[in-house]
C-alpha cells in the first residue's frame, strides 16, 4: 500500500468528442509517486474514481516489480 500522503494526483477535463456524455466533468488522472518521480496516467474509464484507481494500481506494480517500469 502506497501513502496517500506521497502522491500527487492531477485530473483533467475529458475529450470531447461529441455524444451523450460530452460534459460530464473531469475524468483523466495522473498520478506522480513524488519520492520516486514515477508517474501513471489513466483516462480508460468514465469514472475519475476508477481511473485514479488504475494509476495508483500503477504505480504499485512499477514499485513492485521493476520489470513493469517501461509500461509506466
Amino acid at each position: 500500500m502506497i501513502d496517500p500522503a506521497t502522491l500527487r494526483i492531477e485530473a483533467w477535463p475529458p475529450r470531447q468528442t461529441g455524444g451523450q456524455i460530452v460534459g460530464i466533468g473531469s475524468t483523466g488522472v495522473k498520478v506522480t509517486h513524488l519520492p520516486t518521480g514515477m508517474t501513471a496516467t489513466c483516462d480508460f474509464e468514465r469514472s475519475q474514481h476508477r481511473n485514479k484507481q488504475l494509476a495508483v494500481a500503477m504505480i504499485e506494480g512499477g514499485l513492485t516489480h521493476p520489470s513493469f517500469r517501461g509500461m509506466l
